[in-house]
């Protein structure tokens, strides 16, 4: 059963509800910082505190929703952290898009002066401390682990090449500022750096609360590209590419495993950001232990695939093979062909049926069990007959091409005269049994003739 109730018991939970508290007053105070100034720097401000908000939801919901499967969740809600936070992304993106729109309006329009106000600073400490709430504030949270495993944004590797040179003026800077600075931290940066500058020019410079606006939107953008890529590429089921390599090696020496003989139909994808879940059909010999090579093919495929589903395939080519050794047609036709049983054709449709591959064998099977002993005979010979027509009839094209003194001219010949033989082989049995060879034999004497 999926439920979605609250665990306050989970210290992490509690934490996660206050801060997701505070970040709501900073929202009312930012819309009422807006509706005062009208200014796109507190708006800008007031969307990044409502990302905030939601991603303290989101760990909500990731310690709250339990992930036992149910009849329409065959993985319960473990999918939920991804998508909250995969919305909350997009969300922000959205956003940027909206202030970047509303910023060349402003820039275009030229009627809009602002002045200063203590509002901006505070505006700035209050996105400040909810982005830094939301970075920082709870442990082993779903926006924690997304800032970790997704690519570094353009804005993150355009200030790590600056941090790289403060820390070599200030060694001690290295634990805060390498390897990369935290997304949100740097987003709380620029957007105090932004506010205290349309604060100070903002009675100098009308443009300025646009231009820094549309700056503050276009690295929002860059940020959440990669979060919102990363957390996307887990809802289309896809495998990360860092475990490629490794997932390569474990399914090559699955396929070692004595009575394997191949690995086909495998899917791998990530579930959530901890699990990895995948599908294999596994084909093996008919003789081989099936227990035994289901436990040591996920005994190999355990490393990396958390919940792994394992599907036996008997080899249907061996079967196959043994269907027709057994029901093949002889060409002594002075006695009856034996056709299979209907329970051996059972067998071989119980057989085929765990199969998801050779339908065609499949369907021949049938249609030689409903053919009688006649209509086999005529296709048979019918078949073969003008086969060796049209053989000797290439021959004939061939040595009609090539001089006499050619030296693959006997070679030609010899094999001509064996295909001759056969097929006078193949006239007397029609002739025994009453059957018109092939409709196409005056065709290919026409052709015969104008080759001669």
């Amino acid at each position: 059963m999926v439920s979605t109730v609250i665990a306050w018991s989970n210290s992490n939970v509690r934490q996660a509800c206050i801060g997701a508290i505070i970040c709501g007053l900073c929202i009312l105070f930012l819309i009422g910082s807006v509706s005062i100034t009208r200014s796109l720097i507190l708006t800008a401000a007031a969307w990044l505190s409502v990302f905030s908000f939601f991603s303290l939801i989101s760990t909500v919901i990731s310690l709250s929703v339990t992930q036992k499967p149910s009849v329409n969740y065959t993985y319960g809600f473990a999918r939920a952290p991804v998508l909250a936070v995969f919305a909350t992304t997009v969300l922000a993106t959205l956003a940027a898009i909206f202030l970047i729109k509303e910023s060349m309006e402003h820039i275009l329009e030229n009627d809009h002066h602002l002045h200063p106000n203590g509002l901006y600073i505070f505006g700035a400490i209050a996105a400040s401390i909810s982005l830094e709430i939301a970075a920082y504030g709870v442990k082993n949270q779903p926006i924690q682990h997304v800032l970790t495993a997704s690519s570094s944004s353009s804005l993150q590797e355009h200030f790590a090449d600056i941090s790289h040179a403060i820390c070599y003026i200030l060694p001690g800077l290295s634990v805060l500022l390498l390897p990369r600075l935290n997304a949100l931290s740097l987003l709380a940066l620029l957007t105090t750096v932004a506010c205290v500058i349309t604060h100070w020019f903002v009675s100098n410079l009308w443009w300025i609360d646009a231009v820094a606006t549309l700056i503050l939107s276009v690295c929002i953008f860059l940020t959440m590209w990669p979060l919102s890529k990363y957390t996307g590429r887990i809802l289309l089921q896809t495998t990360p590419p860092h475990i490629h390599n490794q997932l390569d090696r474990c399914i090559s020496e699955a396929s070692t495993i004595d009575g394997v003989l191949e690995l086909r139909l495998a899917h791998f994808w990530q579930l959530d950001f901890t699990t990895m879940a995948g599908t294999v059909d596994v084909r093996v010999r008919r003789d081989a232990d099936e227990q035994l090579v289901l436990a040591l093919v996920t005994e190999k495929l355990s490393a990396v695939i958390s919940i792994l589903t394992v599907q036996i395939v008997k080899d249907v080519v061996t079967n196959w093979q043994g269907t027709c050794k057994t029901h093949s047609v002889s060409y002594d036709l002075h006695r009856p062909p034996q056709f299979h049983s209907s329970n051996s054709l059972n067998q071989f449709d119980d057989s085929h049926s765990h199969s998801h591959s050779h339908p065609h064998e499949h369907e021949y099977a049938r249609f030689m069990h409903k053919l009688n002993r006649k209509e086999l005979l005529t296709k048979i010979l019918r078949v073969d007959h003008i086969g060796e027509l049209a053989a000797i009839r290439i021959y004939d094209g061939q040595k009609a091409i090539i001089s006499g003194q050619h030296p693959s001219r006997p070679i030609i010949e010899e094999m001509q005269a064996q295909e001759k033989e056969h097929l006078d082989v193949m006239e007397r049995l029609c002739a025994k049994h009453n059957i018109q060879p092939t409709v196409l034999a005056p065709l290919l004497s026409i052709a015969a003739y104008a080759l001669d």
